[in-house]
């Protein structure tokens, strides 16, 4: 790890474990991503309103994540 001439730059950017880490973190939102549209399903199905827009939610945090892993570089 570069510790030298440090410009402010974010802890572990560049490094084998900072990338270990985001790519952790990616993985876990789009399972949270798809919680919470399988949670929101659920809703629908048991009938609250309020669950369509969790249901959203769900969709479009998974499909930003998976946009995020894809387009990633390792």
């Amino acid at each position: 790890m570069d510790t030298g001439n440090d410009q402010g730059s974010l802890p572990g950017h560049g490094d084998e474990a900072g990338r270990a880490v985001a790519a952790t973190g990616l993985w876990m939102a789009l399972v949270a991503g798809i919680a919470l549209v399988l949670i929101g399903v659920f809703g629908m199905v048991a009938g609250m309103k309020p669950a369509v827009w969790e249901a959203a939610a769900g969709v479009i945090t998974s499909i930003g994540v998976a946009v995020a892993i894809r387009s990633r570089n390792t």
